[in-house]
């Protein structure tokens, strides 16, 4: 396919797993990573509650200063405080997740749809593989992250560069994203191992390296608008409404796992109209 042509397929496989949003069966993955991910968050709104103050106490003062524990100041924490959490959610549950995800969007999409314990059990089941094939993309978006803040901390550099900087790491984090679109379906569909999974990871982003790139970009335009608006936490805080800010992040969570779910669909068809045949055809 030429590029033109995988964009097409992107956009195609997007709106057609867009259209399975209301499919209950396809949901209850996300659903439990959804009610894990709002149990973040209640808890470290409500860390002072005596239930679970001993643990979270001492974590929240530990990434965000003594300062943090008193009310309403940890609102200006909360975004921060979740995203650091949520890396591992992400990482650990959400990988798994992930792969539930793609064995039921497959079956579905080839009119032989699975029982979602049976989809999940297949995920279980290869929980280990899809962790560690997922772990280099939280890792490189991580060390990505952590070099762009430390760099904007000291400003060195044309002013210029600096204002753009966050373009350019969000472009990289883009293009991360969409070479390891495909480690997913190639576990969970193309039966590969961990080691032959990463191994044909390149050959597999060669093939499909529009319609990932297409997917990895419509993936990240949602989440924009309300990221942009948790920053600016301190200034809600200011204001007098420092929930707003618990309410923004609860708001973030929920059009991720949403994002999330149609990213899979749409990932998982354009692999077995793409990436998938291509793959068998050089084998």
């Amino acid at each position: 396919m030429n590029p033109l042509e995988q964009v097409v397929l992107a956009i195609q496989s997007l709106a057609y797993a867009f259209r399975q949003i209301l499919q209950v069966p396809l949901w209850v993955p996300w659903l439990a990573l959804g009610a894990l991910q709002l149990a973040v968050i209640g808890g470290l709104w409500w860390f002072a509650h005596p239930t679970i103050s001993w643990l979270l106490a001492p974590a929240v003062r530990a990434m965000a200063g003594e300062d943090a524990l008193h009310y309403p100041n940890l609102f200006r924490w909360l975004p921060e405080l979740y995203g650091r959490f949520d890396l591992v959610v992400g990482a650990l549950a959400g990988a798994v997740v992930t792969g539930q995800s793609t064995a039921l969007f497959a079956a579905w999409f080839s009119g032989q749809p699975l029982r979602p314990g049976e989809g999940m059990r297949r995920g279980v089941s290869r929980a280990g593989a899809l962790i560690l094939a997922n772990l280099p993309l939280t890792l490189l978006v991580l060390g990505l992250s952590s070099v762009f803040n430390g760099w904007l901390e000291h400003r060195q550099g044309p002013a210029l560069l600096i204002r753009v900087a966050p373009l350019v790491t969000l472009g990289m984090a883009v293009i991360l994203q969409a070479f390891f679109l495909w480690v997913n379906p190639l576990l969970m569909l193309g039966g590969r191992s961990l080691v032959g999974a990463l191994t044909a990871l390149p050959r597999a982003a060669t093939r499909g390296v529009w319609t990932a790139l297409t997917l990895a970009v419509a993936a990240t335009v949602p989440l924009l608008p309300i990221q942009m608006l948790a920053r600016g936490s301190d200034q809600i805080v200011a204001r007098g409404s420092p929930e707003l800010v618990g309410w923004l992040v609860i708001a973030q969570a929920l059009i991720a796992l949403a994002t999330g779910f149609v990213l899979t669909g749409g990932a998982t068809l354009a692999y077995q109209s793409l990436v998938g045949p291509a793959l068998e055809d050089d084998a």
